[in-house]
C-alpha cells in the first residue's frame, strides 16, 4: 500500500480554472460601473464648459465605447444604456431616453470588436470612439429635427456635430489607455459569467 498524493487531470483543472474566472471577473464590472459614473458626472459638470463653437465633447460615448470593446457586447450594451439614460435624467435635455438607445447601441454594437486582435491595438478602437460620436450626434440631431427643432443643417453639422465629434476625438486615446489600466485585456462576458 503506497501513499500517493491524488492529482488532478488536466481536464478537471482547466474546468475549475473556468469557475474561478468570473470572481476575478467580478470586480472588473465594479470598475465599469465606476468608470461610467465618472463618465456621467464629468459630463453634465465640467464637459459643457469645454466647448468649441457650440459642440461639447461626450466622453461618455468614449468610456461606453472602451467598454464594449474590453467587455463586449453585453456589458457594453448595459453601460451604454446606463450612461445615456443618467445623463439624460441629470442634465437638461428635452427627451428621456434617446441618449439611452444611441449609446446602448454604440455600446453592442463596439462590443462586437472584443474577440478580434484589433482590440488590441488602439488605432480601432479610436476609430470606433470617433464613429460612435458621430453616430451619437447624427442620431440625436435626427430625433430633435423629427420632434419639430428647426434648426438649418449646415449650421448643426458645422457649429454642433463636427467640433463635438472632434473633442470626443481627442479625449478617445486618455480614456482608452485609463480603461485598459482599470480593466485589463478584452474579455467578452456573458451573462453566465456573471456572479450571483
Amino acid at each position: 500500500m503506497s501513499l500517493q498524493t491524488p492529482t488532478r487531470s488536466p481536464a478537471l483543472e482547466a474546468a475549475g480554472a473556468g469557475r474561478r474566472a468570473p470572481a476575478e471577473r467580478g470586480p472588473a464590472l465594479w470598475r465599469v460601473a465606476a468608470m461610467v459614473a465618472a463618465a456621467v458626472l464629468l459630463q453634465v459638470t465640467v464637459m459643457p464648459y469645454v466647448r468649441v463653437a457650440d459642440g461639447v465633447p461626450d466622453l461618455v460615448v468614449a468610456v461606453v465605447v472602451a467598454v464594449g470593446v474590453l467587455r463586449g457586447p453585453l456589458v457594453g450594451g448595459v453601460a451604454g444604456f446606463c450612461g445615456g439614460l443618467a445623463v439624460e435624467l441629470t442634465a437638461p435635455v428635452g427627451t428621456v431616453g434617446v441618449l439611452a438607445l444611441l449609446n446602448l447601441a454604440v455600446g453592442a454594437w463596439c462590443g462586437r470588436y472584443t474577440e478580434r486582435p484589433e482590440a488590441v491595438s488602439l488605432r480601432v478602437p479610436l476609430a470606433l470612439v470617433v464613429a460612435g460620436a458621430t453616430f451619437v450626434q447624427l442620431g440625436y440631431a435626427a430625433v430633435q429635427l423629427l420632434l419639430g427643432t428647426e434648426v438649418s443643417g449646415s449650421w448643426a453639422v458645422g457649429r454642433v456635430i463636427l467640433p463635438a465629434v472632434g473633442l470626443t476625438a481627442l479625449l478617445g486615446p486618455p480614456v482608452l489607455l485609463v480603461a485598459r489600466r482599470l480593466l485589463g485585456a478584452p474579455v467578452d462576458v456573458e451573462p453566465y459569467m456573471i456572479p450571483r
